[in-house]
C-alpha cells in the first residue's frame, strides 16, 4: 500500500485482482486507524475478499469502478461476530464487512460491494451478511451499491447516530435478503435510497431487547418480493418516535407497510405519510401479537402495546396479480387487529386512497370469524380472505378514519369495513360504493362507534350510527 498527503491518512490500497485480497485490505484499514484515522481507498478493478473489519475513524472508500467480491468460500468468513437466531430460524453470526465497538466509521464512494450471495445453498445454515455494524456510534453509509447479498444485506445492531444516504441495493440471488435492518438503535436517517430486494427493503426490528428509538426514513424507492416498509417482526424492543415518509414503493409483494411488534416491545408515536404504493399486495397490516419469541437465550416478555400511530396521505393500488402467492389466491384488504388482553390504542388514518381490483364473493362476505393467531408468525397472508375489501378492524380503541376513500376495479360483495371488539371509532368522510346490499359495515362488541359515510355514486354524504351486527 501507499500512503499520500498528510493528516488524515489517505491510503490506496494496492491489491490484486487474482486471489484473496482480505489482508491486504486489512492490514490497510489497520494502519489507517492506528495512525489516526483517515481514508482507505478501493481502486477500480474487481478484488475478491473474506470478511473485512472496519475500524474507529475509518472511512472505507469504494471509488467508482470499484468491486469488492465477496468470497464463495464459507471457511473465509469467520462465525465469531455477535450470533443470534433471527425470525425464521436460522442462524447468523458471518458478514463481508463488520465494524464492531467502533466510533466514526463509514463506508462511502461509487463502488460496489457484491456478497456473490447465489454461490451460498438457500438452505445453508449461517449464510453471511454483506455488512454489519455492531455497537457502533457515528456510522455513515453513503452512495455505494450492495449486491447479492447471501443473507440479509445490512445489518445496523445497537448503534447510535446512524445516516444512511443515496445507497442503491439490488439482491434477490438467495433467501432472507433484507436491504437494511435497523436493530435496536437509536438516532438513525435512512434517505434518498433506491432498494429492490428479495425480502423486507426496510425493516426496523428488535432482536435484543433494545429499543429503537427516533428513526426517520424519507424519500426512497422501493420494491420487494416481501415488504417495503416494516417495523418487526422481531420485536423484543421498542419502537418509540418513528418517522416514515416521502416514499415510492412499487412491484411489491407481502405488504408496502408493516408495523408489527409480536414479541414484547412496546409500538408508539409513529408516523406515516406521504407513501406513494403502486402494485402492491396487502398494501398495510398493522398487528399486536402475543408469539414473545426470544432471540438470545433472554426471558419472555408479556405481551406488548401499540398505541398513537398515525397514517397520512396514502395512496395504493392494490396488484391483482400479487394475490397469487405460493399458488393461492389472496385478496388482501388491510388488516388491522390486537389481541383480546391488549388492543390497539390512539390509531389515525387519515387522507389515504385505496384502488383494490375486486372480486370479493357473497361467501367470503360472510367469513366474519377470522381466527386470532396471535402466536403466528405476523403475517397479512393467514388471515385471508378478510371479510372486508377495505379495513378489517379488531381488538382496538381510540380509531379515526378521516377522508378516506376507496375504489374497486370489478365490483366486491364485501362491505367496506368490519370491526370486532372495537372502541371509541370515528368515520369522518368515508368514500366508498356501497356492496349490491348497500351494508358498508359490520361490527360486534362495538361500542361508542359513529360512521359518516359518502357513497362514490351519490353527491351528497349519509350520516349514520348504525351498522349491521352479526
Amino acid at each position: 500500500m501507499e500512503k499520500t498527503g498528510s493528516a488524515p491518512p489517505d491510503i490506496q490500497v494496492r491489491i490484486e485482482p487474482q486471489g484473496l485480497n482480505t489482508g491486504p485490505i486489512q492490514s490497510a484499514i489497520d494502519a489507517c486507524s492506528e495512525s489516526g484515522g483517515g481514508t482507505v481507498r478501493i481502486p477500480p478493478g474487481r478484488f475478491r475478499t473474506g470478511t473485512i473489519s472496519l475500524r474507529s475513524n475509518v472511512n472505507l472508500h469504494l471509488e467508482s469502478g470499484a468491486v469488492l467480491e465477496g468470497s464463495s468460500n464459507l471457511a473465509d468468513y469467520p462465525a465469531t461476530i455477535d450470533g443470534f437466531v433471527d425470525a425464521v430460524g436460522q442462524r447468523r453470526s458471518r458478514c463481508l464487512i463488520v465494524a464492531a465497538n467502533a466510533e466514526r466509521v463509514s463506508i462511502s464512494g461509487r463502488g460496489v460491494i457484491d456478497g456473490r450471495g447465489g454461490t451460498f445453498a438457500r438452505d445453508l445454515d449461517d449464510r453471511p451478511f454483506l455488512v454489519r455494524f455492531i455497537n457502533c456510534r457515528d456510522v455513515s453509509m453513503t452512495d455505494v451499491t450492495l449486491r447479492d447479498s447471501a443473507a440479509w444485506v445490512s445489518h445496523y445492531i445497537e448503534c447510535d447516530t446512524v445516516h444512511v444516504r443515496g445507497v442503491t441495493i439490488r439482491s434477490r440471488v438467495n433467501g432472507n435478503n433484507d436491504g437494511i435492518d435497523v436493530d435496536a438503535c437509536r438516532n438513525v436517517r435512512i434517505s434518498d435510497c433506491d432498494i429492490d430486494t428479495g425480502d423486507d427493503a426496510i425493516c426496523i426490528k428488535s432482536t435484543t431487547g433494545g429499543a429503537c428509538r427516533n428513526v426517520a426514513v424519507s424519500h426512497c424507492i422501493l420494491k420487494s418480493d416481501w415488504a417495503a416498509l416494516k417495523l418487526g417482526t422481531e420485536s423484543a424492543g421498542d419502537f418509540q418516535n418513528i418517522l416514515l415518509s416521502h416514499c415510492i414503493i412499487y412491484d411489491t409483494n407481502g405488504g408496502g407497510l408493516k408495523l408489527i411488534t409480536t414479541d414484547g416491545g412496546r409500538m408508539e408515536n409513529v408516523m406515516v405519510s406521504d407513501l406513494i404504493m403502486h402494485r402492491v399486495s396487502g398494501p398495510i397490516f398493522i398487528r399486536l401479537g402475543n408469539r414473545l419469541r426470544t432471540y438470545r437465550g433472554d426471558p419472555a416478555k408479556r405481551v406488548g402495546s401499540m398505541r398513537n400511530i398515525t397514517l397520512r396521505g396514502i395512496r395504493a393500488d392494490v396488484w391483482e396479480e400479487g394475490f397469487a402467492l405460493w399458488g393461492k389466491t389472496r385478496r388482501a384488504g388491510i388488516c388491522i387487529t390486537g389481541v383480546p388482553e391488549q388492543p390497539i390504542e390512539g390509531l389515525m388514518l387519515e387522507n389515504i386512497h385505496l384502488t383494490y381490483p375486486g372480486g370479493g364473493t357473497v361467501e367470503e362476505a360472510g367469513g366474519l370469524e377470522v381466527p386470532e393467531l396471535g402466536d403466528h408468525y405476523p403475517e397479512f397472508t393467514i388471515f385471508t380472505p378478510l371479510p372486508a375489501y377495505g379495513f378489517y378492524l379488531r381488538h382496538a380503541q381510540d380509531v379515526t378514519f378521516r377522508s378516506i376513500r376507496i375504489d374497486t376495479v370489478n365490483p366486491d360483495a364485501r362491505p367496506a369495513l368490519v370491526m370486532d371488539d372495537v372502541e371509541d371509532v370515528s368515520v369522518d368522510s368515508w368514500e366508498a360504493l356501497a356492496p349490491p346490499d348497500h351494508v358498508r359495515a359490520r361490527a360486534r362488541n362495538a361500542r361508542n362507534v359513529h360512521l359518516d359515510w359518502r357513497d362514490a355514486n351519490l353527491p351528497t354524504s349519509t350520516q349514520s350510527d348504525a351498522w349491521e351486527q352479526w
